[in-house]
């Protein structure tokens, strides 16, 4: 009898302990999820911007996410500004951070294929730009925890926002680092593919130096859910805003009322 009064606590405190890291391993996204969207510029309709989690494999040693995006110009205006571009970045599953970035650019007359490779445990990282005449390959040093266009959507979607907060992230690309902060502005309710949702509205507040290169960072709309899924992108640029609504998705964990 003694002996079970003992076990019996003890086997409730190993099943509560189970549920709580149980609890702590779930995540806003999953592999497979996909996001397509509309992009507009202005009141344009211009192409399509798509967004994929897959399984990366290992990075030298460290298994990673793979996120994936093309962004494709619609045949209209393709005859004024014709983009075909693709990019995938190696996310460390563990450490939420990028591990290598890899970029295909091809716009109007200018194409270029670019891979980055990053060691944040020394701060290094190494990028090699392909171009017409061969290639060029830079060391640079990175900021601690560095990410790069894409992975933080994904960072974002980790953080618990509360509207008021500043995010902090550091950008490393290109040879520039970039230390951003993301302003939790508001919650706004949107009428999404999901029906009408209550999102938080992400500003991000650039440094001076960094103001010249808008498109490193962007607004962005996420669901006030255990999902945070991103159903409005803005990228800002010189010559008007490039506006990217979610018009279609898979294995996100809400349903659509397509």
């Amino acid at each position: 009898m003694k002996i079970s009064k003992i076990l019996i606590p003890i086997f409730l405190l190993i099943l509560l302990s189970f549920s709580l890291l149980h609890g702590q391993d779930k995540s806003p996204f999953k592999i497979d999820e996909k996001l397509i969207y509309s992009t507009n510029f202005g009141v344009v309709n211009a192409g399509t911007f798509t967004m994929s989690l897959e399984d990366g494999g290992e990075i030298m040693g460290h298994p990673c996410y793979l996120i994936k995006t093309t962004s494709r110009t619609n045949p209209v205006f393709d005859l004024v500004y014709k983009i075909r571009d693709e990019t995938e970045s190696y996310w460390d599953k563990d450490q939420f951070v990028v591990r290598k970035f890899i970029k295909r650019i091809s716009e109007g007359s200018w194409k270029q294929y670019r891979i980055h490779y990053y060691f944040p445990e020394d701060t290094t990282y190494y990028y090699v730009t392909y171009k017409k005449g061969g290639q060029t390959k830079k060391q640079s040093t990175s900021l601690t925890d560095p990410q790069d266009t894409y992975t933080i959507i994904y960072w974002v979607r980790l953080q618990n926002l509360v509207v008021g907060d500043t995010l902090h992230l550091n950008i490393s690309l290109d040879g520039d680092n970039h230390p951003v902060k993301l302003l939790v502005e508001k919650k706004e309710i949107l009428n999404t593919i999901f029906g009408e949702k209550e999102c938080f509205k992400i500003t991000p507040i650039i440094p001076e130096v960094s103001q010249k290169r808008t498109s490193i960072v962007m607004d962005i709309w996420v669901t006030d859910d255990e999902y945070k899924i991103p159903v409005k992108l803005v990228i800002k640029i010189k010559y008007g805003n490039f506006t990217m609504s979610l018009k279609d998705a898979e294995n996100t964990g809400l349903s659509t009322n397509n």
